[in-house]
């Protein structure tokens, strides 16, 4: 599968937050970003969409990066799916909170544009997505 070929879904309840990693990953190559504001956004989006790869913020209401993550894990369709969850919660108690609910990886904020392309590549390059 090419980057051009390649789904992600970004979901974060900050406007800002969601143009500038859609632009960003528009200038890695991506070209098929869907973003939304929450999590109950994404879960329709996944449920009638084709998605290869989640960026979602953890602190969003009425569902959670985690929610949605455990929602994501808890669906066989949804199993292997790449998840990257993105947070200003960077404590060690949150990072090993997702990874016990299965996140593939982590990025915590400010982001840098280097550290969501290493982070994007790797994920997708570990899933064989790419």
């Amino acid at each position: 599968m090419t980057r051009e070929e390649v789904s992600i879904l970004v979901a974060d309840d900050v406007n800002t937050m969601r143009v500038q990693i859609r632009e960003l990953l528009r200038g890695f190559g991506f070209r098929k970003i869907t973003v939304v504001a929450n999590g109950e956004e994404a879960k329709k989006i996944l449920e009638n969409e084709p998605v290869h790869l989640v960026l979602a913020d953890w602190q969003m209401s009425p569902v959670d990066g985690l929610e949605l993550l455990q929602y994501v894990r808890s669906q066989d369709k949804f199993k292997g799916l790449p998840y990257i969850m993105v947070t200003a919660e960077g404590t060690k108690e949150k990072v090993v909170e997702a990874i016990k609910a299965g996140v593939d990886n982590y990025l915590v904020k400010p982001l840098t544009p280097v550290e969501i392309q290493n982070k994007v590549y790797g994920v997708l390059l570990q899933k064989q997505v790419l």
